[in-house]
């Protein structure tokens, strides 16, 4: 296994107002990021982890709170087994249910018998998919087998759009390669 060089972000913020723990709490969602320990939270050492991290420590800073970044390794290869597990598992849930996703869309997509548009809220699921997709891909720190069968599954969804609504089709397509 290949050993990586982690960041991790320690933080302390103020029990009060509660929407501070909730808006760190939140981002570090948003980046994948997962808790080694309690107000201490891991990515993988990249430029966009470093990035993510630097502007929430500071945004931490800013709401009264403490906050250090530091590159950690683990001395135990099973300890970063365990933390690596943690980041895959995150993710196949991720892929997973947008595989579901993908697989109903298409259900649906097929059942037309005429070539009618596709509806304002069926445009509005397909986009939010696709965006769901590229934030989790971009989440995928260890590359998650589960990517390639879902941007097939994705494609196979636009091909379908095209043959319904070629406008709307292209739209996607433009927002699968952005």
């Amino acid at each position: 296994m290949q050993r990586n060089v982690w960041l991790a972000l320690s933080y302390n913020v103020p029990i009060n107002p509660s929407k501070i723990r909730v808006y760190v709490w939140r981002k570090l969602k948003e980046f994948g990021a997962e808790y080694f320990k309690q107000g201490v939270a891991l990515l993988p050492n990249t430029p966009q982890s470093m990035q993510q991290f630097t502007a929430l420590a500071n945004k931490i800073r800013q709401m009264g709170g403490e906050a250090s970044i530091v590159e950690l390794r683990f001395t135990d290869p099973a300890d970063e087994i365990q933390m690596t597990a943690k980041f895959q598992l995150s993710i196949e849930d991720e892929y997973k249910e947008l595989l579901a996703d993908c697989a109903n869309a298409l259900g649906e997509l097929k059942k037309r018998r005429d070539k009618q548009q596709v509806s304002q809220q069926e445009a509005e699921h397909l986009k939010k998919m696709i965006k769901r997709y590229r934030k989790t891909k971009s989440r995928d720190y260890f590359k998650a087998s589960q990517v390639r069968e879902l941007e097939e599954d994705i494609y196979e969804v636009i091909d379908s759009v095209l043959e319904v609504a070629g406008d709307f089709g292209k739209q996607l397509k433009k927002l699968m390669e952005t």
